[in-house]
């Protein structure tokens, strides 16, 4: 009898240690889970990290919390001390950054270095450039009744609905500090008084350093060679208005003589929308043609002499260049490079 009671009180003892192990876990209806997260810094001032918070007793009504530290993990830090509830940051699905921090080299790689090696954000969260005050851009829309949800799904209307607006990720831009061959585009955004944002373009960014802007058709077609296909976009030519209803991109990348060349054809169907009288297929299919080809041919010169791969033509070289000499392909390669780009449009 003994040896049970004596089994018995090793097994309670047993119990309680495994019980403690969470002791600190925080039910999810005590914890705050903000969406989106604003960073910002201006010349040598302090970060400063804005949160939209949801009121968990009130549906639909977000506040806006606002902290300035050293460095991101410091200001992170206060908030959740300072914060009633537990801050949990793993369901930041948007970061938008202010575009002097974002012009700012060194402390943008900085603060991506940080967060990708944070265990808290969530690398797959999405990015944005904005040249207004975040906590001003926040707080305006938390007066319209607008939620973290809201900014998030304005960059997840899918490419059906939305071509030209770029949904970039944080592991995106921070593969892109250490990338010889390819570059990204970063969108640029502005609070509206009519929706919940207005796309402005994007920046392009070569490891880490804005080069250049570009508008939201060119975005779209940086889309396009991301992806190789979009649809739903439309077109207006003056005489007629068209709407895309499909497309597919095919790239052949050669290399003769040491110069870089790429076949690219963009085959597409389309509808017409409205047209004036008289206007016929042909005339429409023939200016369409030529009018996204300069798009392009234009866009394609001045990344040349930016030395920004925006379209990302050098990973199609990775397996035709000396890995040695991949990380010459800016400077090297990419001026000489030769693209034959060309609109296949026909009717649906």
């Amino acid at each position: 009898m003994e040896r049970l009671n004596l089994s018995k009180l090793i097994f309670a003892l047993l119990s309680l240690i495994l019980l403690c192990g969470c002791w600190d876990i925080k039910a999810i209806n005590e914890r705050s889970l903000p969406l989106v997260m604003g960073i910002s810094k201006k010349n040598d001032e302090k970060y400063q990290v804005t949160l939209t918070l949801p009121v968990t007793r009130v549906k639909g009504k977000t506040r806006i919390i606002t902290e300035k530290g050293e460095s991101v993990s410091e200001v992170l830090g206060q908030l959740r001390s300072n914060v009633e509830d537990a801050i949990d940051y793993s369901q930041i699905r948007l970061i938008l950054i202010d575009a002097p921090l974002a012009a700012n080299h060194l402390e943008w790689r900085k603060m991506f270095h940080y967060l990708m090696s944070s265990k808290d954000i969530p690398s797959i969260a999405l990015v944005a450039i904005t040249d207004e005050n975040i906590e001003q851009m926040f707080s305006k829309m938390s007066k319209q009744g607008l939620s973290g949800t809201a900014l998030y799904d304005f960059f997840n209307k899918g490419a059906g609905w939305a071509p030209d607006v770029s949904s970039t990720r944080i592991w995106e831009v921070y593969q892109n500090l250490f990338s010889y061959t390819n570059d990204i585009a970063v969108p640029v955004v502005h609070s509206s008084e009519d929706t919940i944002l207005k796309f402005k373009g994007s920046a392009v960014l070569k490891n880490g350093k804005v080069t250049a802007k570009i508008s939201p058709s060119e975005n779209q077609l940086v889309r396009l060679f991301q992806h190789h296909h979009f649809i739903r976009s439309t077109e207006n030519l003056g005489f007629a208005t068209i709407l895309v209803v499909n497309s597919h991109l095919k790239n052949k990348p050669s290399i003769t003589n040491h110069i870089p060349q790429v076949a690219s054809d963009l085959f597409i169907k389309i509808s017409i929308l409205e047209r004036d009288e008289g206007v016929s297929n042909s005339l429409v299919i023939d200016e369409l043609e030529k009018r996204i080809e300069k798009r392009f041919n234009d866009m394609f010169k001045q990344t040349q002499i930016n030395k920004t791969d925006i379209f990302g033509f050098g990973q199609l070289f990775r397996t035709r260049i000396p890995y040695d000499d991949l990380h010459s392909w800016r400077d090297k390669y990419y001026p000489k490079l030769i693209v034959n780009f060309r609109v296949h449009a026909t009717m649906e």
